[in-house]
C-alpha cells in the first residue's frame, strides 16, 4: 500500500507574533532532538534553546515541529500520527526513495528559514519522527548532532492513549518499534542519550552534558521559556497507574535501562 504524501505549504504557516526572526540565516550544522510524543522532547528544546547558543524554529504548527514546515518528507500523522506512525513501512520507504541528500538539504533549509530564530550557525530541531529516521537525517545533514530523549514507555504510553485511541499494549509495542529503529542508528560519535527522569530530577546535570555533547556555548543571558516547561515536574507516577498490573516482557525498554 502506498501512503499519499500529504505535505504542508510554507504558505500555510504563520510566524508566531512577537518574535525577532532571522534576516538572513545561515546554518551550518543542525542539531535534532528525537523521541517520541509526550517523552520531553518539547522541555528539552525548551531548556537548550533558553540556555544555549543556538537557533530554532518558531512558527504557529504543534509545538514549533520543523516536521510541519517542509516539503520533502511526509510528516507524521500522514502515517497514522502520534502512537502508530513508528508501526509504517511506508515511513520508511519514503525515506528510502528520497536520496538526493544534497538537494533535500537545501529545500528543507529554505523551508525552514523563514522560521528560524537567532543567530547562531547551529540550528535546532524537533520532531518525533525524528527518532525513527536518524540513518537518514545523517546522509542529509552531514556533521548533525542527534539528542535522544526516552522515558519510561509506561509514561509515554498513557500520556499518549488520548491522542491515538489504541490501547495501552499496541502503545508499549509501538514505543517498543521506534526505540528499536533508533537502537540500529545511534552512534556515540554523534548522538546522546538523556532520560526525561533524570532530567527533571539534575536538569543542570543533564544540561550540562548535553553543552558539551554539543559543544555549545552558553547564553550570557537566558532566553525566555514557555510557562508550562518553567515547572519541573515528574508525572510519570499517573500514567504508570494505569497500567496495573500488566507485564511486557522483553522490549527496547530493556536497552533504554527500563526493563
Amino acid at each position: 500500500m502506498t501512503t499519499t504524501k500529504k505535505l504542508v505549504s510554507n504558505l500555510s504557516i504563520q510566524r508566531t507574533p512577537g518574535i525577532e526572526y532571522s534576516v538572513n540565516p545561515r546554518p551550518e550544522r543542525l542539531v535534532f532532538v528525537c523521541g517520541l510524543h509526550r517523552s520531553g522532547t518539547s522541555l528539552v528544546e525548551q531548556m537548550l534553546v533558553s540556555q544555549l547558543d543556538l537557533s530554532c524554529l518558531r512558527m504557529r504548527v504543534p509545538e514549533n515541529e520543523g516536521q510541519h514546515a517542509q516539503t520533502v518528507y511526509s510528516p507524521a500523522l500522514a502515517f497514522g500520527g502520534p502512537g502508530r506512525f513508528a508501526f509504517s513501512d511506508d515511513m520508511q520507504r519514503e525515506l528510502k526513495s528520497l536520496n538526493d541528500f544534497d538537494e533535500h538539504r537545501k529545500t528543507i533549509l529554505s523551508d525552514w528559514a523563514p522560521f528560524m530564530v537567532g543567530s547562531s550557525t547551529t540550528l535546532i530541531e524537533k520532531s518525533p519522527p525524528n527518532l525513527t529516521k536518524i540513518w537518514w537525517l545523517r546522509k542529509v545533514f552531514p556533521g548533525a548532532r542527534f539528542v535522544i530523549v526516552v522515558r519510561d514507555p509506561r509514561a509515554v504510553s498513557g500520556a499518549t492513549q488520548k491522542w491515538s485511541q489504541t490501547s495501552l499494549e499496541e502503545l508499549m509495542m509501538h514505543w517498543h518499534v521506534a526505540h528499536s529503529l533508533a537502537l540500529k542508528d545511534i552512534s556515540a560519535n554523534d548522538c546522546v542519550t538523556i532520560k526525561y527522569e533524570d532530567l527533571v530530577a539534575s536538569p543542570d546535570e543533564v544540561l550540562n552534558r548535553i553543552a558539551q555533547f554539543l559543544e555549545a556555548a552558553w547564553r550570557p543571558k537566558q532566553f525566555p521559556i514557555a510557562d508550562q516547561y518553567k515547572k519541573l515536574l515528574n508525572s510519570n507516577d499517573k500514567y504508570i497507574a494505569r497500567h496495573s498490573c500488566r507485564f511486557y516482557g522483553k522490549g527496547a525498554w530493556d536497552d533504554f535501562g527500563y526493563g
